[in-house]
């Protein structure tokens, strides 16, 4: 019995194992992520910072126990959002000659992508403050189960975060684009004004083309946006499925250790109950044993008779 327990907690360490080296992976950062603007930058500490934290090493427990961490991490997350609205404030001047309804649009998808991010960052720190609160209330006690779910969780958080870090930069790159745009159709108009031996043709055909245009790239925004929240939905999913199994490997591992000490506990019960039977069933026999000798001994021996 103490073979086959021990075979299966080699196993489950080996699965933990693999688990690990997997996560590893998972947690590296993309290779397309340079930040190149302040507002990257500054994210850039932020998503550092939760790196470091994901360590769990000994001064990260101790300063969770403490504000030190949710305090710099409001300060990171307050630097980041202000970089993101001077950055968004200096697009919008360039946006002045987009037509209304794409400026607007363009506005709207951008302030929702930065709600998220800001969401995302702030819901770090929200968990890294139940932990402390938690931890707190255990003082003295294990905190192993509590710091694997903190893991698990910031896990899940830095996924998230760096996903609507990466939606947020596209849209923001998208924004510059339509004020390029912009400024390059500004040029064009004065072009016009001055140049009036401008192909009248040409003229049209931009004239009736660029409402068809900007309608086309608002269909095709709108579409791409509900298949992205329908991708975001379905990793969601994937990484809840993925909590949920490694949640009920974790309770397997406990149960199967809780089952083998069990087994050793009865066992030397069972010890303990029949050694001392056997030890006297022993006693007794070998003082049969020795009672029977000695009645042989006084015996006396028949003398052989003489035959006549």
């Amino acid at each position: 019995m103490k073979v086959l327990f021990a075979a299966l907690v080699v196993t489950l360490l080996a699965g933990c194992q693999a688990d690990v080296a997997e996560e590893m992976k998972l947690t590296q950062e993309p290779a397309e992520w340079q930040p190149s603007q302040p507002w990257e930058q500054a994210l850039g500490r932020f998503r550092d910072y939760l790196r470091w934290v994901q360590t769990l090493s000994n001064k990260v427990q101790d300063d969770l126990l403490s504000t030190q961490v949710t305090e710099e991490l409001t300060a990171l997350i307050e630097e980041t959002m202000k970089e993101v609205k001077a950055y968004r404030k200096e697009l919008e001047e360039q946006l002045g000659p987009l037509a209304q309804e794409t400026q607007e649009r363009l506005t709207k998808e951008l302030q929702a992508a930065q709600a998220r991010l800001q969401s995302d960052m702030e819901d770090v720190r929200t968990r890294l403050a139940q932990y402390r609160s938690e931890a707190r209330t255990m003082l003295g006690q294990s905190t192993d189960d509590l710091r694997g779910r903190l893991f698990a969780h910031l896990r899940k958080l830095r996924k998230r975060l760096l996903r609507d870090a990466e939606d947020l930069q596209k849209r923001l790159a998208l924004y510059q684009a339509g004020a390029r745009e912009g400024a390059e159709r500004g040029v064009g108009t004065i072009r016009e004004r001055l140049l009036p031996l401008m192909d009248q043709g040409r003229l049209r055909a931009i004239t009736i083309g660029q409402p068809l245009r900007e309608r086309a790239e608002a269909w095709g925004q709108q579409l791409r946006g509900r298949l992205e929240s329908l991708g975001t939905r379905a990793r969601d999913r994937l990484d809840d499925m993925r909590d949920q199994m490694e949640e009920l490997k974790a309770k397997v591992e406990e149960q199967a250790i809780q089952i083998r000490l069990e087994a050793e506990a009865f066992q030397a019960r069972l010890k303990n109950w029949f050694q001392p039977l056997v030890e006297n069933m022993q006693s007794q026999w070998v003082g049969l044993v020795e009672k029977m000798q000695s009645t042989l001994d006084t015996i006396p021996t028949p003398e052989p008779s003489e035959n006549h």
